[in-house]
């Protein structure tokens, strides 16, 4: 029984805020980096092509839609983290300024997100 316990203990504070919210804070700077360092070419590509696109009005709706969906993730995941008492407003400054740049600006992370929505589109059902 005392196995028990400890077991959920440590379970207990594996999944709290101390824990969880700097892996998701790594995580989401360890993308922004990537995503940057592919952008100004610091990171070798898997396949390159030079071209430029202009984005049409379906593309750019798909993204806004990527940056509203997430914007509000990341927002209610700073709000109810506790760890974060008396710097939030900060912190949710700098992730919507951090995903905009993602979403609209970063042209990998964009490729990115409109390949992400083309394969759930093109998803088959079973019915």
């Amino acid at each position: 029984m005392r196995t028990l316990f400890s077991i959920l203990a440590i379970v207990r504070m594996v999944l709290s805020d101390r824990v969880i919210f700097p892996f998701f804070e790594l995580l989401f700077f360890a993308l922004f980096l990537c995503a940057v360092a592919k952008e100004c070419r610091w990171l070798p590509r898997d396949r390159e092509a030079f071209a430029r696109v202009k984005r049409g009005e379906i593309s750019w709706g798909y993204l806004s839609l990527a940056y509203g969906i997430v914007s509000v993730v990341l927002l209610q995941v700073i709000n109810v983290a506790e760890v974060l008492e008396g710097h939030k407003t900060i912190m949710s400054l700098v992730h919507l300024v951090m995903l905009a740049y993602l979403t609209f600006f970063n042209s990998w992370s964009r490729n990115a997100i409109i390949g992400i929505i083309s394969r759930f589109k093109e998803k088959w059902e079973r019915h």
